[in-house]
């Protein structure tokens, strides 16, 4: 299903589960709005999780491929050209409000077939320019901690805060309010990154992955990968290596 609108189209597509999409790219920016089900996105090597609540804006200039765990059900609206959003590929933050009352707004409009949907889609392109325009205010520090700490290798978080200056407790607390979630979890999604380019770009046994992305071993790697993405490191790879 598809309507069109003065401020761009709005369109309904629908994935059937354990399928995928190969690399691939779309003729214009867009937001899609996964409102069921859940799938797995690789772009630049990097995976993400999009499960129903999840908004992600995609460019048109880049490539990405999808795989999809189980049925999945996404609202897709066309972005315009000079959208500052159009520029700022990935989830974004959905625990703003006015975004998340956008995306709701157009949703209804789009399944009660409301006259206003374009209204709707205008006010969903407002809140997206101005969810990138102002990016939070970050410490100085983070920035440091983020480039300069390895955290790939098994180096105590300790090592961390001190990079930061702060006491441990203080830069526990500090790092997950600036980030969003916590040093060690920040650490896991960057140790799957690194195995992820590896997978993709490497015919290294699956094990000395593991160990070269600091995971314990092999099983490690596994429990990792099925927990964030829903996928063994081998099926990661034959998906989505090219």
């Amino acid at each position: 299903m598809e309507r069109i609108t003065e401020a761009g189209a709005v369109f309904e597509t629908d994935h059937r589960g354990c399928s995928a999409m190969d690399h691939h790219r779309h003729g214009s920016s867009f937001v899609t709005i996964v409102l069921g089900g859940a799938y797995v996105e690789v772009c630049d090597m990097v995976p993400a999780l999009c499960r129903s609540g999840s908004i992600v804006v995609h460019d048109a200039a880049e490539e990405h491929a999808d795989r999809f765990a189980s049925d999945t059900r996404c609202l897709n609206v066309e972005l315009p050209r000079d959208s500052c959003a159009a520029g700022s590929r990935g989830s974004v933050a959905q625990d703003l409000a006015p975004l998340q009352n956008a995306v709701g707004e157009v949703v209804r409009s789009f399944y009660a077939d409301d006259p206003e949907l374009g209204a709707a889609v205008a006010r969903l392109h407002d809140a997206l320019r101005q969810s990138t325009e102002a990016p939070p205010e970050h410490p100085t520090w983070l920035r440091s901690v983020i480039d300069g700490f390895p955290w790939g290798e098994a180096v105590p978080l300790r090592e961390a805060a001190a990079i930061a200056g702060l006491h441990e407790t203080h830069f526990s607390r500090a790092f997950r309010r600036h980030v969003g979630m916590t040093a060690n979890a920040y650490r896991a999604r960057a140790r799957i990154r690194l195995a992820s380019k590896m997978l993709l770009t490497t015919t290294a046994p699956i094990a000395r992955i593991a160990l070269n992305a600091g995971f314990s071993d092999q099983s490690h790697l596994t429990r990792a990968f099925s927990r964030s993405l829903g996928l063994s490191p081998a099926g990661y790879r034959r998906t989505f290596t090219r």
